[in-house]
C-alpha cells in the first residue's frame, strides 16, 4: 500500500537505470577501441545511431539476462562487441532548420494495420516464423512496430536488440530525437478516418500474438521472447513522452487481458484433463498409455499457465502499478478497464483483495471521467451475485467514499452511476439504514439525472417498507382477506393495498422534511415551510422538491401514476381511524385502516404527488396509435387526452377544496390543480353553474388566505380561466366581483382615519398589508385601474353597518404610501406591497390610455393632467423614501426600481402629452440609484467571490469578509437577479435619456467582465438597443437610427424599447413569473378584447 502511494516523480523514473550495465567502458577504453576497429573493419553499417561492428564477429560469451521479474536465466545471443554509439539526432538542413524524419518501413505494422484487418492472426503467424528464423531481426521489426505505433518513424536497429541492459538509454536517445519533431496527436488518440480502429486491430494483434505464441510454447520453450519484450515495453511505459507511455502501456494492458484468458482456458483444459485421467484410472482395465498421454497433457498445461503467472506479475509490478496513477486521465482510465476486464476474465488471480484495491484508491481520482470508469466497473462485479461475497471487505473499506460521491460529486454523470452502484449494494445488504436514508434524500436533489438515477432506489425502499408493514398488520393474504376484493370494484370507496404503500411513501417523505428541518442550520428549508421574507424573489420551495420528486416516481411507482386512486385516498375520512384506542388493535380491519390515516402534514405530500402524478398524466402518457403502437405526438390528441382527465378532475377539485381549503399548504396545492384543467369542459357538460361554483371556491380561498402561496396559486387559477374565451362572460364577472371586495375591504380598513398619519394597531396593519397584498396578486391577472379610481358602493355582506365615506381607493394608496419613511417591520411590509401595487397601477394605465389612442379616442386633458398629478405625487413620495433610508434594505431597492419603471412608462407612451412633460432625473435622485446598484453589485460580487474594480474616487474598503463561511448557490442565484433586474430598469433609463448617460454608460460598464455571463448580456442590450436593432451589436459603420422620445417619428423605436423592458422585467423572478406581469396581462386582454 506505501508502495503504491508513492509520489508521481518516483513512478515516472523507475525504469530509468534499471538495465544499466555493470562493465561500461570508460573514455579510454573508447579510444583505443574506436582506433582498433578501423584497422580491422572492412565495412562500416551505420543505422540512426551511428553505431560500428567489427568486421570479424566473435562468438558471444554465455550472459546471465537480467529479467523484470527478478530471476536470472543464461541464454547464447549473437552479440558483436560493445561499442559506443553516437547519439541520436535529427538531421539538420543548412540554415539549421529539423528537416522530417523519413517514414519507417515496418512490414509488421502494414500487415496489422494497412492490410485486411481480420489477418492478425496471419501477420502474428508470420512474426513467429520470422523470430524463430532470426530472433534479433524479429525483435527489431517488433519492437519498431511499437515504436510505429506510438507515431515514433525512429527506429531500433541490432545492436540495440542485442544490447538489452541498454534498452532505457536506447529509448532515451530515440525519445530526445522525437521530441524535436512531436505533435500531441498519435495513433491511439487521433480523430483522423485512418486511425478510427486503430485500437480495435492492435487488440486483435495482441489477442493473436499471445494465441501464436501461446500454441507454439513459446511461453515455456522461448521464455527470452517475452522477457526481452517486456524490457523494451516497461522502459517505453515509464516514458516522458504520453505517446510512448500511453501506447505501451495499452499494449501491456492487452497482453495481460489475453494472456489471462490464455491461462484460463488452459486451466480449464487441464482440469478436464485430470478428470479424464481419474476416470480412466477408476476404470477395471486402465489404459496406461492413456494415462500417460492424459498426465503428460496436465503437466504440459500446468507448466504454460504457471509460466503465465510469472509474466502477468510482471507486467503487473512493472506497468500497472505505477500506470494506474499515471499523469494523464486516458492511461488511468486505462488501467481500470483493464484490471475490470481482468477480474472478469481471470477471478482465479485478479479477484483478490490486493487487485480489487486499486479500484477504491482511483475512487478518489482526480478526473471525474476516471471516476466514472471505476464506479462503471465496480458495478458489474457487485452484478456478479455469485462474487459479492469476496467484495464485503472491500465494501466495509470504501462505502463511505462511494457514499460521498453519490451525494456530492461534482460530476451530476459520476453521481448517477454510483448511485446506481449503491442500489446494487443496498440489494445484498451492505448498506445500513443511515446510507439509505442518505441516498434516499436524493429524491429531492436538484439535478434531474440524479433524481431519475435514485428513483429506483427509492422505490425499491419504499416496497421493503411496504413488505414490512403488512408483515407488521397480519401479511398481505390476511389484508386482502380483510379488504375482500373490494378494491377492484369501480364503486368501492375503502383502503386498498395501494393506500398502504402509499403511507409509506408520504412518511418517508415527512421522515427526509423533519430531517433537513432539524440539520439545517440557516433558514428553514421544510417542505412546508415557505417564508415571506424574500419579497423580490419568492422559492417556492414545495413546488419544486415534492413535485420533481413525484414527477421521477410517476415512471417508477404505479401507485403514483394512478392519479384518481389518489384522489379517493385523500377524500376519504380518516377522522374516525385517527381516534380509535388500542383496544381495537385485535380488530384487523381497523388496524389497517389506521395505517392508512393521514395526518395533515401527509396530506399536503400527497396532494403535491397529486399534482404531479396529474401532470405526468397529461404529458407523458397521451393516447397511443393501436396500430403503430406510438405515441401519437399530434397537439391535438394531446389536448384531447386532458380533456379526459379534466373531465375526472371536474367533481373531485370542488370536493377536495372544501375539504382541504382551511389548510393554506394543501389549499394551495389543490388550487394547482385548476391550472392544469381544460375549463372548457364545464361547458361541453352543461356544467355551467358548477363553473361558477368553482370560482366562487377560488374567490373563498383568495379572500380567507392570508398565506403568500394560496394567493399566488389562487390568482394564477383566475389567470388561467382567462385564457378560455367561451367562458369570458363568468370569469370576467367574477373577477371583477373579487376587485369590487377586495377595494372595499380597504376602504373600510382606513374608513374616516388619516391614512398617512393614523398610528394604526398591529392587527390593522396586518389586515392593510393582506389587502394591498390581494390588490397586487389581481393587478397581475386584470386590470384594477377602473376599480382603483371609483369610489366602492356597499358590499352585501359588509360586517359593518356605517356608512362607508366616499374615499377613492387610489387616494388611499398614495396617503398610504406617505408612511414608507417609517422603519417598523409590518410598516415596511406595507409599503412593499404599495409600491408593487402603484406599479401594476400605472402599467395598465398606459396599456389603456396607448390602446385608446389606437382606437382613435384619446382621453382629455383632465384625466391627463390627472395622471401626470398622480405620477408627480408618487415620484415625491418615492424620492423620500429613498433620501430617508441610509441603508440599502428591500424597501429603499423596490422604491429605487418603481421610480426607475415610472420614469421609463411615461417616455414611452404614445400620448405626446405624456411624453412632453416627462423630464430627466435630478442628480441626487441618481445618485440614490447609483447607491443601490453599488449595493447590489457588491452583494453579487461578494457572493460568487469576485472583487470589484473600485471606483477612482471612492475611499479604499476594509477586507473583513476572507473568514465567512461560502455563499450558497440561492444566495448567489437571488443576488445576481436582484443586480440583472435593476441593471434592465437602468438601461431603460439611460436609453430614455432619464439620467446622466455618460456616468451610467461607464459605470455599468466597470465590472462587466467580473460579474458572469448574464450581467454581461444585458448590459450589452445598451449596445444592441442604442442601434434601433435589438439583437445586433454597434458596429463602427453603424449609426443610431432611433431613440426614445416624444417625436412622432419615434414612436416605433419607443415601443421596440417598452418591449424590451418587459422582458427585461421578466426577470422579476418567481413572483412575477406566479403573479403574471403586466406584460401577460396585456397580452390576455387583449385576446379576450378581439
Amino acid at each position: 500500500e506505501e508502495d503504491v502511494d508513492d509520489d508521481e516523480d518516483d513512478m515516472e523514473s523507475d525504469s530509468e537505470g534499471e538495465e544499466e550495465s555493470d562493465g561500461e567502458p570508460d573514455e579510454e577504453e573508447i579510444k583505443e577501441r574506436r582506433r582498433r576497429n578501423k584497422s580491422t573493419t572492412k565495412g562500416v553499417k551505420r543505422g540512426r545511431g551511428a553505431r560500428q561492428t567489427s568486421a570479424a564477429p566473435r562468438k558471444p560469451a554465455a550472459k546471465k539476462v537480467k529479467t523484470v521479474s527478478g530471476e536470472a536465466i543464461t541464454a547464447e545471443r549473437k552479440k558483436a562487441v560493445p561499442k559506443v554509439r553516437a547519439a541520436r539526432k535529427p538531421k539538420s538542413t543548412t540554415n539549421g532548420n529539423v528537416t522530417a524524419v523519413p517514414s519507417m518501413v515496418n512490414n509488421l505494422y502494414d500487415a496489422v494495420f494497412a492490410g485486411n484487418t481480420d489477418d492478425h492472426d496471419e501477420a502474428a503467424t508470420g512474426w513467429i516464423k520470422k523470430y524463430q528464423e532470426n530472433s534479433v531481426d524479429g525483435m527489431k521489426e517488433m519492437i519498431n512496430f511499437i515504436l510505429k505505433c506510438c507515431g515514433c518513424d525512429n527506429e531500433v536497429t541490432n545492436y540495440d536488440i542485442e544490447d538489452q541492459e541498454s534498452a532505457s538509454t536506447t529509448l532515451a536517445e530515440i525519445q530526445d530525437a522525437f521530441s524535436t519533431q512531436q505533435t500531441a496527436d498519435y495513433p491511439l488518440t487521433s480523430k483522423s478516418p485512418a486511425f478510427r480502429k486503430f485500437r480495435q486491430n492492435l487488440s486483435g494483434f495482441v489477442n493473436s500474438l499471445v494465441a501464436a505464441v501461446v500454441s507454439e510454447d513459446l511461453i515455456t520453450h522461448d521464455r527470452e521472447l517475452l522477457e526481452n519484450m517486456l524490457v523494451w515495453i516497461s522502459a517505453m511505459s515509464s516514458s516522458t513522452l504520453r505517446q510512448f507511455r500511453h501506447t505501451a502501456t495499452v499494449f501491456a494492458l492487452d497482453m495481460v487481458s489475453h494472456f489471462s484468458a490464455s491461462s484460463r482456458d488452459l486451466r480449464k483444459l487441464a482440469g478436464n484433463a485430470n478428470r479424464q485421467k481419474d476416470a480412466e484410472e477408476k476404470k477395471a482395465s486402465p489404459n496406461e498409455g492413456r494415462i500417460a498421454d492424459l498426465v503428460k497433457s496436465v503437466e504440459e498445461r500446468q507448466e504454460k499457465y504457471e509460466a503465465i503467472e510469472v509474466l502477468l506479475k510482471d507486467i503487473f509490478d512493472t506497468v500497472f502499478v505505477h500506470r494506474y496513477r499515471d499523469i494523464d486521465p486516458k492511461i488511468r482510465i486505462d488501467c481500470v478497464q483493464e484490471l475490470s476486464n481482468w477480474i472478469t476474465i481471470l477471478p482465479e488471480k485478479f479477484f483478490d483483495g490486493q487487485y480489487i484495491r486499486y479500484l477504491g484508491w482511483v475512487l478518489s481520482d482526480t478526473v471525474a471521467a476516471t471516476r466514472l470508469e471505476v464506479v462503471k466497473s465496480l458495478t458489474k462485479l457487485f452484478r456478479h451475485k455469485d462474487q459479492v461475497a469476496g467484495l464485503r471487505t472491500f465494501t466495509e473499506r470504501f462505502k463511505a467514499r462511494l457514499v460521498e460521491m453519490g451525494t456530492s460529486d461534482v460530476d451530476t454523470s459520476v453521481r448517477a452511476a454510483t448511485i446506481e452502484l449503491l442500489d446494487i449494494m443496498r440489494e445484498v445488504g451492505f448498506l445500513g439504514s443511515e446510507e439509505v436514508e442518505t441516498i434516499g434524500r436524493l429524491l429531492f436533489d436538484p439535478e434531474q439525472k440524479v433524481r431519475r438515477a435514485v428513483a429506483p432506489f427509492f422505490v425499491e425502499n419504499i416496497n421493503d417498507l411496504y413488505e414490512t408493514q403488512l408483515e407488521e398488520i397480519g401479511g398481505k393474504e390476511a389484508v386482502e382477506e380483510v379488504l375482500g376484493g373490494g378494491e377492484d370494484a369501480e364503486e368501492y370507496e375503502g383502503p386498498t393495498l395501494a393506500w398502504i404503500k402509499l403511507k409509506c411513501l408520504v412518511k418517508v417523505l415527512a421522515s427526509y422534511d423533519q430531517a433537513d428541518a432539524t440539520n439545517d442550520d440557516g433558514p428553514s428549508q421544510s417542505l412546508l415551510a415557505e417564508t415571506t421574507s424574500g419579497l423580490v424573489m419568492k422559492v417556492d420551495e414545495i413546488a419544486s422538491r415534492l413535485w420533481f420528486a413525484g414527477a421521477v416516481l410517476w415512471d417508477e411507482l404505479e401507485e403514483v401514476r394512478d392519479w384518481e386512486g389518489m384522489a379517493r385516498y385523500l377524500l376519504y375520512d380518516h377522522s374516525a381511524s385517527r381516534t380509535e384506542g388500542e383496544d381495537d388493535s385485535e380488530d384487523l380491519e381497523k388496524q389497517v385502516k389506521k395505517a392508512v390515516a393521514l395526518d395533515t402534514k401527509e396530506d399536503v405530500i400527497l396532494l403535491q404527488m397529486l399534482h404531479a402524478s396529474v401532470t405526468g398524466c397529461i404529458w407523458k402518457e397521451p393516447p397511443t396509435d393501436k396500430k403503430n403502437s406510438q405515441p401519437v405526438s399530434h397537439i391535438f390528441e394531446i389536448e384531447k387526452f386532458q380533456e379526459l382527465v379534466s373531465r375526472s378532475l371536474t367533481p373531485l377539485i370542488p370536493q377536495l377544496l372544501r375539504k382541504f381549503g382551511p389548510v393554506p399548504d394543501a389549499a394551495s396545492s389543490v388550487l394547482r390543480l385548476v391550472k392544469l384543467m381544460k375549463l372548457t369542459v364545464f361547458q361541453d357538460l352543461r356544467l355551467g353553474n358548477a363553473y361558477s361554483t368553482l370560482l366562487d371556491d377560488i374567490n373563498r380561498q383568495f379572500l380567507t388566505h392570508a398565506d403568500e402561496v394560496v394567493l399566488r396559486q389562487a390568482s394564477q387559477a383566475l389567470g388561467h380561466a382567462k385564457t378560455f374565451l367561451d367562458l369570458r362572460e363568468v370569469t370576467e364577472s367574477k373577477l371583477t366581483q373579487l376587485k369590487e371586495e377586495t377595494i372595499s375591504n380597504l376602504v373600510a380598513i382606513v374608513g374616516s382615519k388619516d391614512a398617512a398619519t393614523f398610528k394604526f394597531s398591529d392587527s390593522s396593519l396586518t389586515g392593510l398589508i393582506n389587502t394591498v397584498r390581494r390588490l397586487e396578486y389581481l393587478s397581475g391577472i386584470s386590470d384594477c385601474t377602473e376599480t382603483l379610481e371609483t369610489p366602492p358602493t356597499a358590499s352585501k355582506n359588509s360586517k359593518t353597518k356605517a356608512k362607508a365615506p366616499a374615499l377613492i381607493p387610489i387616494n388611499v394608496l398614495l396617503s398610504l404610501l406617505e408612511r414608507g419613511t417609517s422603519k417598523d417591520e409590518l410598516e415596511e411590509e406595507l409599503t412593499l406591497r404599495l409600491l408593487r401595487s402603484l406599479d401594476y397601477y400605472f402599467m395598465w394605465k398606459i396599456v389603456s390610455l396607448n390602446k385608446s389612442l389606437d382606437f382613435r379616442q384619446p382621453p382629455d386633458d383632465a384625466e391627463i393632467d390627472a395622471l401626470q398629478d398622480t405620477k408627480q405625487q408618487v415620484i415625491r413620495q418615492i424620492t423620500t423614501i429613498l433620501t430617508s433610508r441610509s441603508s440599502i434594505d428591500a424597501v429603499k431597492l423596490s422604491a429605487a426600481s418603481t421610480l426607475l419603471d415610472l420614469t421609463t412608462l411615461f417616455v414611452a407612451a404614445k400620448d405626446q402629452r405624456l411624453v412632453s412633460v416627462s423630464s430627466s432625473l435630478d442628480s441626487q435622485t441618481q445618485s440614490q440609484l447609483m447607491a443601490v446598484f453599488d449595493h447590489l453589485e457588491k452583494s453579487f460580487g461578494k457572493a460568487i467571490g469576485q472583487k470589484m474594480e473600485p471606483d477612482e474616487h471612492a475611499a479604499p474598503e476594509d477586507d473583513d469578509d476572507e473568514d465567512e463561511e461560502e455563499t450558497g448557490e440561492e444566495t448567489k442565484v437571488m443576488a445576481e437577479q436582484k443586480l440583472c433586474e435593476f441593471t434592465s430598469k437602468i438601461i431603460l433609463a439611460v436609453l430614455g435619456k432619464l439620467v446622466e448617460q455618460k456616468t451610467w454608460r461607464k459605470r455599468l460598464g466597470r465590472n462587466q467582465a467580473r460579474l458572469g455571463p448574464n450581467y454581461k448580456e444585458v448590459v450589452n442590450h445598451l449596445d444592441r438597443a442604442s442601434v434601433g436593432r435589438p439583437g445586433m451589436r454597434r458596429g463602427a459603420q453603424q449609426k443610431p437610427t432611433a431613440q426614445l422620445g416624444y417625436q412622432k417619428k419615434d414612436a416605433k423605436s419607443a415601443e421596440k424599447v417598452i418591449d424590451s423592458e418587459d422582458e427585461q422585467e421578466n426577470g422579476e423572478g418567481e413572483e412575477v413569473d406566479d403573479q403574471g406581469d403586466a406584460e401577460t396581462g396585456v397580452e390576455e386582454e387583449a385576446e379576450v378584447e378581439k
